[in-house]
């Protein structure tokens, strides 16, 4: 059933091992919680969140772009020149969902903020050099930015805080007049995002950008192998 990605609960499996000691005409068997812990301790199962990207991720298309796609960066630029990119949300308004509470305490959650914004963090491969952050929020001058002469990171808006074409395409110009000054040509990897604009490489010079296959970023997107997971913790820790 897993394999078929279903779902496999806690009350699934112990309606089904119901079934087989009543198959065989043993009736004392009840399935309490004590035999499930002891179950899942003898064959290493544990509680797990389901993630909705790697269930769709296609093996062979991994294969393929890295036998492909990537082997041909790799032979055209070097690991230093070879960056990747990507955006996540940051709800920074978010509060824990667990407490400590006492053991008759009745804890009641209410409706998590969804005040985000949106980061796009980024990276050359021997991870020597970072992009500035770049922050998309919905204000243009918010009241934090109130007496800054400077900032840690880029800043761009937009109405729901999202990344668009427009900002995706800006923010690589940006980057390609930075690599010209620079003398510079580097690879950028991105993903499928409908956000990330694909006939951009005929406006840029010493930027060329190459694309995720659908569906392969849990796999293949560089950004996604803990780095966001790093700044977002590190983040909530701050504030």
């Amino acid at each position: 059933m897993r394999n078929k990605n279903v779902p496999i609960s806690w009350p699934f499996r112990i309606e089904k091992a119901l079934q087989f000691p009543k198959a065989l005409g043993y009736d004392e068997f009840r399935g309490s919680n004590g035999w499930f812990e002891k179950f899942k301790r003898r064959h290493g199962i544990m509680a797990k969140v389901i993630s909705d990207e790697c269930k769709d991720v296609d093996d062979n298309d991994s294969e393929n772009w890295i036998k492909e796609t990537l082997s041909k960066i790799l032979k055209d630029y070097k690991p230093g020149n070879i960056f990747n990119a990507d955006e996540t949300a940051l709800f920074f308004q978010c509060l824990p969902q667990k407490i400590l509470a006492f053991k008759k305490e009745k804890c009641f959650e209410g409706k998590q903020s969804k005040v985000r914004l949106t980061v796009m963090l980024g990276g050359n491969m021997t991870g020597h050099q970072k992009f500035k952050p770049l922050v998309i929020g919905r204000s243009k001058n918010p009241r934090c930015f109130k007496g800054a002469k400077s900032l840690e990171v880029d800043y761009d808006l937009n109405q729901k805080s999202w990344m668009t074409s427009e900002i995706c395409e800006k923010w690589v110009q940006k980057l390609d007049k930075r690599m010209i000054a620079e003398c510079r040509k580097i690879a950028l990897v991105f993903d499928n995002c409908p956000a990330h604009p694909k006939e951009i490489n005929q406006k840029l010079k010493n930027v060329t950008v190459f694309y995720l296959p659908p569906n392969t970023t849990s796999k293949l997107q560089p950004m996604d192998q803990g780095v966001i997971k790093k700044i977002s913790n590190y983040t909530i820790a701050r504030e």
